[in-house]
């Protein structure tokens, strides 16, 4: 009888762990469409380093974005279709600014005087 008693007193704690661990677990919805994928070369060389980034974002500095140097080094890039992104001449979201469109595709940043000079952006999702 000692034994059904532990067991049963166990069970309930462990059930009651486990619901405290699921009421502090955080539900994150990932909009897969809400993204930059950014290349170091032009039309959107894969061989070459590039880099998806999920949004919504903001990078007051590009100096280590997964473990990288993307200052002035971004010469294309393609935005996902709920996606807007604002990218910046200089960090902290200053100097000269470019806006990309939901879907928009640039495969040559050269075009827009913008090839290898942005060290800052914002990524958001939706019609922000």
């Amino acid at each position: 009888m000692l034994v059904l008693r532990l067991f049963i007193v166990g069970g309930v704690m462990a059930v009651g762990a486990f619901t405290v661990q699921a009421a502090d677990l955080e539900m994150k919805v990932i909009d897969k469409n809400c993204t930059i994928e950014i290349f170091d070369d032009t039309k959107y060389d894969a061989d070459d380093p590039h880099l998806l980034i999920q949004g919504p974002k903001e990078f007051a500095s590009l100096k280590d974005v997964s473990g990288r140097n993307w200052n002035n080094d971004i010469q294309s890039v393609i935005v996902g279709s709920n996606a807007s992104v604002h990218a910046f001449k200089d960090k902290d979201f200053r100097g000269t600014e470019i806006a990309f469109a939901p879907g928009q595709r640039v495969p040559d940043l050269s075009k827009l005087d913008m090839s290898n000079d942005i060290e800052s952006m914002k990524v958001t999702c939706g019609t922000n």
